[in-house]
């Protein structure tokens, strides 16, 4: 949390977002062994956090979830499952209170 609000560019979470949502997706489609928790779980839960304590705007993960939307096409050349782990994100999200239910 500390690093995400050492950056001074709240302009450019959705990035982080974007980025850290991929991660966890290549992660989980290429990991073939069960660790418990999958890498979608603890991204959902990471921005959950910078949420609720204001670190990262909920407007920030709707416009990066809005561009991995954008190139989900070229992600699921890498990850085939990724149409259904963004869909298994954004439920976790709003779950998590980091995304709105009208998102």
């Amino acid at each position: 949390a500390r690093c995400v609000r050492e950056m001074h560019a709240p302009h450019f979470h959705h990035e982080l977002v974007k980025r850290g949502v991929r991660i966890a997706m290549e992660k989980d489609g290429s990991d073939n062994t069960e660790s418990g928790v999958s890498a979608l779980d603890a991204i959902a839960a990471l921005f959950s956090f910078l949420v609720k304590n204001a670190i990262v705007s909920e407007h920030q993960v709707h416009k990066g979830v809005k561009r991995l939307h954008k190139v989900l096409s070229d992600i699921q050349l890498d990850v085939p499952a990724a149409p259904s782990m963004l869909e298994e994100f954004e439920a976790l999200a709003k779950e998590g209170g980091c995304l709105s239910s009208t998102s």
